[in-house]
């Protein structure tokens, strides 16, 4: 017990976790904040492919050309959405890491961070009705979007394997393994309970304990004759 107390106590303290929200990409001014809100009801409401920006101004009692001038376009005012979305989730992780131990520490962010996107409106209604809007990501934007998470998550990964609580391994593959899983489960959880599953497929991966063998000492050999 005192050592599982220790191991979330140095978790808190050597990871990264201050300066991660400062690696997005283009984090939203909070200026536009009234504007997201608005077209967070709006995405929520109407659907990605039937909100325009004149329903935006119209929710914010403005007129469209002030929306037109800050964003540009439906599908920028998403993704500022989400971009807004991660820096308040990498905001909240010194508060979700501290009480978790070893290989935990990213077990808990992966479930938290699959937990809040199905429970915010517009995900949800993306999933539910947006297949053609999902199809368009991930054909156009997925590669970019994945390569933006693993710079942010890269870090952590590695303060975490410094610090023993995960099995050292290539951190960009992992990162880019964890956001895959994350993303499938977001549009598809898997059944029964979330973090029972995600530990399931990830701990073994992550444990520092089970270090794996060299890839050419699990290759079988044939008996010489």
């Amino acid at each position: 017990m005192r050592r599982a107390v220790h191991t979330a106590a140095m978790a808190a303290e050597v990871l990264p976790l201050p300066l991660l929200a400062e690696r997005l990409p283009l984090p939203p001014p909070p200026g536009l904040d009234p504007l997201l809100d608005a077209a967070v009801e709006c995405l929520s409401r109407h659907g990605l492919s039937r909100t325009s920006l004149r329903d935006i101004a119209r929710e914010m009692g403005v007129a469209p050309s002030t929306v037109s001038r800050k964003v540009g376009s439906v599908d920028q005012v998403a993704m500022l959405v989400v971009a807004r979305e991660a820096q308040r989730f990498l905001e909240r992780l010194p508060e979700l890491v501290a009480g978790a131990s070893g290989p935990r520490v990213v077990t808990t962010v992966v479930v938290a961070a699959i937990e809040r996107a199905r429970a915010h409106p517009v995900v949800a209604k993306v999933v539910r009705d947006e297949d053609a809007w999902m199809g368009r990501v991930v054909t156009r934007r997925l590669d970019a979007l994945l390569e933006q998470g693993v710079e942010i998550a890269v870090p952590l990964l590695v303060a975490a394997m410094d610090a023993g609580l995960v099995r050292r391994q290539d951190p960009a593959l992992l990162a880019h393994w964890l956001l895959r899983a994350a993303l499938a489960a977001v549009v598809a959880p898997p059944p029964g309970d979330l973090t029972e599953a995600v530990e399931a497929l990830l701990l073994p991966m992550l444990d520092p304990a089970g270090e794996p063998a060299p890839t050419g000492a699990r290759r079988s050999r044939r008996p010489r004759r």
